[in-house]
């Protein structure tokens, strides 16, 4: 989608923003950084891994796992 911004002759960060999900590092080294979300993906298997652990698995347990946004340059402020 940047390659597509920017042969249109757009300014990916100024013209458009572009958010992508899941934070992989390759995202903060592109030519414009990747906003991102990131998910804490170790938070998330540990406890899953906990809830099948568990003494009384008959009990039902609910665990928050919260996204964190990155920003980077490839997100223009609001205007």
């Amino acid at each position: 989608m940047l390659s597509v911004a920017r042969s249109l002759g757009l300014e990916t960060g100024k013209d458009l923003s572009t958010v992508g999900y899941n934070d992989i590092p390759l995202v903060s080294r592109l030519p414009v950084p990747l906003t991102s979300v990131r998910t804490p993906f170790d938070q998330i298997a540990s406890s899953a891994l906990d809830i099948l652990l568990a003494t009384d698995p008959a009990t039902p347990q609910i665990v928050r796992a919260l996204p964190t946004l990155i920003p980077r340059a490839s997100t223009a402020p609001r205007r």
